[in-house]
């Protein structure tokens, strides 16, 4: 009898040493999904992998860009990506239909969204108002992009549906555009300023800016940054940790660098063509980074007022906030 105990005390701590190996040997290949990877709101993604900053942090981060946050988040629930670099706001809707997700480095201190009329319909369009029955462009269905017309509809009063919306990525929104095929789009930094610039496109509702977000959402809006499930939080903390240094080094990196040197560390693809453009848009939103990737306490909140307004699901789930995003990784890099 008791050496059959010792055998099985021998193999209950077998299996603890098994265990805390593995939690040792940590995945150094990650799988990252971004919806829109060229665009200013993730670039701090793109920034850490291109200085090596998650290489010296002995990882390796396989990058998948898809059309949408939607497309992101769908991919990470469906097992083929560990993270994604998205915006907040799926933590929270995530919670209301029964799923754990947690922010653990906020990139974006706003969202950096602009709601852009093409060029056709400039003495047509307005305000959000003029543009009901009318298709509209963003990312994908059920992205950050969609939820900002369906939440100026009910700003206005509007029927969250009354607007048409129309799948038009990144790299398909210009031509969208140009040809008519949408009245207007939500789109982000680089293009906003490019369609701006190019007389393609104007802003109507812009959220580039601190009083932008103020004026639109009624407060501080967090954005992007890296969140993953619950579950891979607690089964790999070491990765977890050593994604959000080079994540939190990126954004330091962003706020003792200049334009001109952010641009020369980035693929040269990402410039559109036009490298002075691109820094020249570099410089103006350099406001919207966050200094430390710490989620501030007024900013959760808020997102779950405006959640709340457009989509079912939030407004009549209980959820706790303080289980959507996770400082403690963000703390430890600083």
């Amino acid at each position: 009898m008791k050496l059959s105990l010792h055998r099985q005390a021998i193999t209950i701590v077998l299996v603890l040493m098994a265990g805390a190996c593995a939690r040792a040997k940590d995945p150094a290949a990650i799988q990252m999904a971004v919806g829109g990877q060229t665009q200013f709101i993730y670039l701090p993604l793109t920034l850490a992998s291109q200085l090596g900053y998650f290489k010296d942090e002995g990882l390796s981060v396989n990058i998948s860009d898809l059309r949408g946050g939607s497309e992101a988040l769908a991919a990470m629930l469906g097992g083929s990506v560990d993270l994604v670099t998205g915006f907040y706001e799926h933590t929270i809707r995530a919670r209301a239909q029964g799923k754990h997700l947690v922010m653990v480095a906020l990139f974006d201190r706003y969202p950096g969204l602009v709601l852009m009329v093409g060029k056709q319909h400039f003495t047509e369009v307005h305000t959000i108002k003029d543009l009901v029955g009318k298709p509209v462009g963003v990312t994908a269905p059920g992205s950050s992009t969609d939820q900002l017309v369906k939440f100026i509809l009910r700003l206005n009063n509007l029927d969250t549906q009354s607007i048409p919306v129309v799948t038009s990525g990144i790299e398909t929104m210009l031509a969208a555009l140009e040809q008519d095929r949408v009245w207007a789009g939500v789109t982000v930094d680089p293009l906003a300023s490019k369609l701006d610039r190019d007389g393609i496109a104007r802003a109507l509702y812009d959220t580039r800016t601190e009083k932008g977000t103020l004026d639109i959402f009624g407060g501080p809006w967090p954005a992007g940054g890296f969140y993953t499930t619950v579950d891979f939080i607690q089964e790999h903390p070491r990765t977890v940790q050593a994604l959000v240094n080079a994540g939190v080094r990126a954004l330091r990196y962003l706020k003792e660098h200049s334009a001109e040197e952010v641009a020369a560390a980035m693929p040269d693809a990402f410039w559109g063509g036009d490298r002075d453009q691109y820094i020249a848009s570099l410089r103006a939103n350099a406001g919207m980074y966050s200094t430390d990737g710490v989620m501030p306490p007024d900013g959760p909140p808020n997102v779950l007022k405006t959640l709340s307004l457009v989509d079912e699901k939030v407004a009549g789930a209980k959820i706790d906030l303080q289980e959507t995003y996770d400082n403690t990784f963000a703390l430890k890099a600083r």
